[in-house]
C-alpha cells in the first residue's frame, strides 16, 4: 500500500513535491493504489516510482518524469501525459483510454502489452521500444522516432510511418503491405523477410538496410537511396525504383520483372542471377556491376550503361540495347539472340563465346 506521509506531498502539487522530493531523497517512492485523479502534476518528478493501481484519471501529467516507474494496473483515463518521459516503465495492463499520450517518451519500453490502436502519440520517441508482433495496422507514426525498436513479426499494414526514423529498427517479418514510408529513415534496419507489397518507400534513407527475401511486389522506391542495402533473394515484380540508388547493393537471385528501374543507378552492384525480364531499364546505370548470368530477357535498356559491367552467361534475349554504352563490358557467353543493339558504343567489349543470333545493329568494331 502507498505511503500515506508520501501521498500527501503529491496531493500538495508538481512544485511543492519536486522541492520535498529533492531535498528529502527518499529511497523509496511508493505509491501504489493512491487515488491522484484530477490534480494538477506538470512537470511532476515520479521517476522509478511504485505506482502500481494508481488512478490518474483526468491527472494533468504534462511534461512528468514517469521513467522507470512501475505503472502495472495503473488508470490513465482521460489524463494528460503530453511529452511526459515514460521510458522504460512497466505497462502491464495500463489503461490509457481517452489519454492524451502526444509526444511522449517510451524510449526502451515494453509496449508488447498495451494497446496502442486509436492512440494519438504525436512525434513520440519510441526508440528501442519493444514492439514484437503487435498489430499497427492503419495507425500513423509520422515523424516518430523508433530508431533500434523491435517491431519483428509487426502488423503494419496501411500503417503511415512518412517521415518517421526507423534507423536500425528491427522489421523481421513484419507485414508492411500498402504502409506509407516515403522520406523514412531506414539505415541499417532489417526487413529480412519482411512483406512490403504496394508499399511507399520513395525517398526513404535505407543505406545498408537489409531487405533479404523481403517481398516488395509493386512497392514504390522511387528516389530512394539503398546504397549497400541487401535485397538478395527479394521479389520486386513490378516495383519503381525510378532514379533510384544502388551503389554497391546486393542484389543476387532478386526478381525485378517488370520493374521501372529508368535512371536508376547499380554502379558496383552485385546482381549474380537476378532477374530483369521485361524491366524498363532507360538511361539506367549499371557501371562496373556484377551481372553473371542475369536474366535481360525482353528489357528496354536504351541508353543504359553497362562500361565495365560483368555480363558473363547473362541472357539478352530480345532485349533493347539501342544506344546502351558497352565500354569495356564483359559479354562472354552472353545470349543476345534477336537483342537490339542500334547505335549502341562497343569499345573494348568482350564478345567470346557470345550468341548474336538475330541481333540487330551489330558492327563489331
Amino acid at each position: 500500500m502507498a505511503d500515506l506521509k508520501i501521498v500527501r506531498h503529491i496531493k500538495d502539487g508538481a512544485e511543492h513535491w519536486n522541492a520535498w522530493r529533492e531535498k528529502m531523497q527518499p529511497e523509496v517512492i511508493d505509491l501504489q493504489k493512491a487515488d491522484l485523479s484530477g490534480l494538477n502534476l506538470v512537470g511532476a518528478n515520479l521517476a522509478h516510482a511504485n505506482l502500481c493501481k494508481v488512478n490518474f484519471s483526468r491527472t494533468n501529467l504534462t511534461q512528468a518524469d514517469l521513467s522507470g516507474a512501475n505503472l502495472s494496473e495503473a488508470n490513465f483515463v482521460n489524463a494528460n501525459l503530453k511529452g511526459a518521459d515514460l521510458s522504460g516503465v512497466m505497462l502491464h495492463q495500463v489503461n490509457f483510454g481517452q489519454a492524451n499520450l502526444q509526444d511522449v517518451n517510451l524510449t526502451g519500453t515494453d509496449l508488447r502489452s498495451l494497446e496502442l490502436r486509436g492512440i494519438n502519440l504525436g512525434v513520440a520517441n519510441l526508440s528501442g521500444a519493444d514492439l514484437r508482433g503487435v498489430n499497427l495496422s492503419g495507425e500513423s507514426f509520422k515523424k516518430t522516432n523508433l530508431n533500434g525498436a523491435n517491431l519483428s513479426g509487426a502488423n503494419l499494414q496501411n500503417t503511415d510511418f512518412s517521415g518517421a526514423n526507423l534507423s536500425n529498427a528491427n522489421l523481421n517479418k513484419a507485414m508492411l503491405n500498402r504502409a506509407k514510408l516515403r522520406g523514412a529513415l531506414l539505415t541499417r534496419a532489417n526487413l529480412c523477410g519482411a512483406s512490403l507489397d504496394f508499399a511507399d518507400i520513395s525517398m526513404a534513407g535505407c543505406l545498408m538496410a537489409n531487405f533479404s527475401e523481403a517481398i516488395l511486389n509493386n512497392a514504390i522506391l522511387n528516389n530512394a537511396n539503398l546504397g549497400g542495402a541487401i535485397l538478395s533473394g527479394a521479389q520486386l515484380v513490378g516495383a519503381e525504383l525510378i532514379n533510384t540508388f544502388l551503389n554497391d547493393t546486393s542484389l543476387s537471385m532478386a526478381n525485378l520483372t517488370k520493374a521501372n528501374l529508368r535512371e536508376a543507378d547499380f554502379s558496383h552492384a552485385y546482381m549474380y542471377k537476378a532477374i530483369l525480364s521485361q524491366a524498363t531499364c532507360i538511361e539506367t546505370v549499371f557501371r562496373h556491376a556484377e551481372m553473371q548470368e542475369v536474366d535481360l530477357s525482353m528489357a528496354n535498356l536504351k541508353k543504359a550503361s553497362f562500361a565495365i559491367a560483368n555480363l558473363q552467361n547473362a541472357y539478352f534475349g530480345g532485349a533493347d540495347l539501342t544506344e546502351a554504352v558497352l565500354i569495356g563490358t564483359n559479354f562472354e557467353n552472353a545470349n543476345l539472340t534477336n537483342a537490339n543493339l542500334t547505335n549502341a558504343v562497343i569499345e573494348s567489349t568482350i564478345w567470346t563465346g557470345a550468341n548474336l543470333q538475330g541481333a540487330i545493329g551489330f558492327s563489331q568494331k
